[in-house]
């Protein structure tokens, strides 16, 4: 696993939370395998992956059963290259049936999140951390990951920017900082972030003080912030605020293009699930129902 890991790192360039999963799915599929008896890598047969990937997919929601098969096409490739699959078995992972763009990203409301902003928070260094996590993750629509790994560096004062450092596509992008984003940080680096010799931004809350080392905390803050606004939502989260960006910005008539560059999507296809979202436009080019009802 160690090796496989280097591999993605290396070869393949994936981020660490990407690997991670990776090398879970890989884990997984060992385990259906072999159970808890020490490997053989002569007894995987093309039975042993295809009945893994449809006992996975049968238990994961209809959005997300293709997510076991980039890994585990990604790790018998690589036995397959180090000579430790004497055929490869990728070819033995059965088709998923999926169709994209099946289901609508979940988005709050401008009123919704108004109320999630309004929500009344304290002068201690908790809540002056969490308030300007959830500022730049319902302001700029960041990744838990990207707020995570802020440095000092990115923030860009005489400017007004922020730099957004390369994370899970590898690619780099400077956003403009606004102005309650700004105070929110200017008051947590002045008042709540604890003394620490290192550049990132978010610390841990108890001491010894270090960064964050997973992207749990800032979720659960997320998490919490809705549901201390009475807002109900399905799956609440820190993504649910990058998803909401998105669609406010389509529906202010933005294009994808600028939406795709503000989240930092690698391509434009990523983006076009939220043009289902613009129930406005969409009514326009909508076709008149047959027979003229109403």
């Amino acid at each position: 696993m160690r090796e496989f890991d280097r591999h993605l790192e290396r070869i393949r360039g994936l981020a660490p939370g990407t690997r991670k999963h990776y090398l879970c799915e890989t884990r997984g599929f060992l385990k259906h395998v072999f159970g808890e008896v020490q490997p053989d890598w002569s007894q995987i047969g093309p039975e042993h992956v295809a009945s893994y990937i449809t006992n996975r997919a049968a238990k994961l929601p209809i959005t997300c059963r293709r997510d076991p098969v980039t890994p585990l096409r990604a790790f018998l490739r690589y036995m397959t290259g180090e000579g430790l699959l004497s055929a490869s078995l990728a070819c033995a992972i059965p088709r998923i049936r999926q169709w994209k763009h099946a289901s609508l990203p979940v988005a709050l409301s401008p009123e919704d999140l108004a109320k999630v902003l309004a929500v009344p928070h304290q002068r201690t260094a908790k809540d002056l951390r969490n308030r300007a996590i959830l500022l730049l993750l319902a302001r700029l629509g960041l990744r838990a990951g990207e707020v995570r790994h802020m440095c000092l560096e990115d923030l860009d004062w005489r400017r007004g920017n922020l730099l957004v450092r390369a994370g899970k596509n590898h690619r780099e992008r400077i956003l403009p900082l606004p102005e309650d984003v700004g105070e929110a940080l200017i008051g947590y680096l002045q008042h709540g972030r604890p003394a620490y010799e290192g550049r990132t931004i978010f610390l841990s809350l108890d001491p010894p003080y270090r960064p964050l080392v997973t992207s749990t905390p800032i979720s659960m803050l997320a998490r919490q912030a809705i549901k201390s606004a009475g807002v109900s939502i399905a799956r609440p989260g820190a993504h649910v605020f990058r998803h909401t960006v998105a669609t406010h910005m389509v529906c202010r008539g933005a294009t994808f293009k600028s939406v795709s560059d503000v989240l930092g999507h690698r391509t434009l296809g990523v983006t076009g699930i939220y043009a289902k979202l613009d129930l406005a436009s969409l009514a326009k080019v909508a076709l008149p129902w047959p027979g003229g009802a109403q």
